[in-house]
């Protein structure tokens, strides 16, 4: 994910899943609106992730049956353009990424048994670059953020390793890498290097990295499972999960915990005050998506906003400049939540 600036609210309006977008607000309390990517890929795509680029773009990874991966490059008047990304093997696509670059966005997944990433803008994608040595096969699970000049690259291995690289976004080229102490579950760049959520399985911590992967600090983030994390005017705030409760913490300072299940984005304002939340919930027979928002002093919920009654996020993302993407499948159908 990248830095947000303020709280989350829609930027665009349809009705339902699907339709012509229009610019409008979204006030507080009501359902931000929906893009459907639908006609980018066709309505059985899977989607796997999404990027939310400096310049006011969204930027969906789609998995279109029989087709080659897929980004929507969606502008901010809702107006969406399929760029095809032909060279990486569709076998693996859960484990597929994008991240916001300076440029555009680069994609991470595997072709020909290696870990490959593959540069794109809305004009077009380039031509893959295997990631160092990396082999797929050895992969579990990764995740990604980007900076204009250095892709940062988490990984879980089969043998149990979790390692974190800093890699050249035009070349594969590795620069650095360093060992993580758990499970990676998202990454966010700072000022001066990257902090990485992970968690052991009892508890989540937040290792915070300089330009030369060297340990700046490890932060406890709470118990359970470590969830999404965003960095705002130096300070990390990063969310943990157990069974019914999620925390939200500023630095290794647990500031507030709420009934719920671990988000899939989380974004505060600059005054630190106000966390905002997009979870898939399942309190019901199938799940749902709600967006909420909860003061950091109190522990309250403010406000409570479903955004799909059947579906559930598969990425999300929040640029420097505080406007935010929310990719998933709602009622079987690919859609974007544009949020600023």
């Amino acid at each position: 994910m990248r830095r947000p600036a303020g709280p989350l609210l829609a930027a665009v309006l349809l009705a339902g899943c699907g339709g012509a977008a229009e610019e409008t607000a979204s006030p507080e309390g009501q359902r931000p609106g929906t893009v459907s990517l639908a006609d980018v890929a066709g309505a059985d795509a899977a989607v796997l992730d999404a990027a939310a680029t400096d310049d006011g773009r969204a930027v969906v990874l789609l998995a279109p049956p029989g087709g080659p991966l897929t980004l929507a490059d969606v502008t901010a008047d809702g107006s969406a353009t399929a760029v095809p990304v032909p060279g990486l093997d569709a076998e693996r696509q859960g484990l597929a990424r994008v991240a916001a670059a300076d440029d555009g966005v680069v994609v991470v997944g595997f072709a020909a048994g290696r870990v490959t990433l593959v540069p794109a803008t809305a004009q077009g994608a380039g031509a893959p670059q295997p990631v160092g040595t990396l082999g797929a096969a050895d992969v579990t699970a990764l995740d990604v953020t980007a900076r204009a000049d250095v892709l940062y690259l988490a990984l879980s291995g089969v043998d149990g390793t979790h390692r974190l690289f800093a890699v050249d976004p035009a070349t594969g080229a590795v620069r650095d890498e360093a060992e993580l102490p758990g499970t990676p579950r998202d990454l966010e760049t700072t000022d001066g290097g990257v902090a990485v959520a992970t968690d052991s399985g009892r508890s989540a911590t937040v290792v915070t990295f300089d330009a030369a992967l060297d340990v700046v600090a490890e932060l406890p983030a709470g118990p359970g499972t470590a969830g999404p994390l965003t960095v705002v005017d130096g300070a990390v705030y990063a969310t943990a999960g157990r069974t019914g409760e999620v925390t939200v913490s500023r630095d290794g300072e647990v500031l507030a915990s709420v009934p719920g299940d671990l988000p899939a984005l989380v974004t505060v304002d600059p005054a630190g005050e106000v966390a905002t939340l997009v979870d898939t919930v399942a309190d019901s027979e199938v799940p749902r998506v709600l967006r909420r928002t909860v003061d950091l002093a109190t522990d309250e919920v403010t406000d409570e906003v479903e955004l799909c009654d059947s579906g559930a996020v598969a990425g999300a993302d929040v640029d420097a400049a505080g406007r935010g993407a929310v990719a998933a499948d709602c009622r079987g159908e690919p859609v974007l939540w544009r949020l600023d």
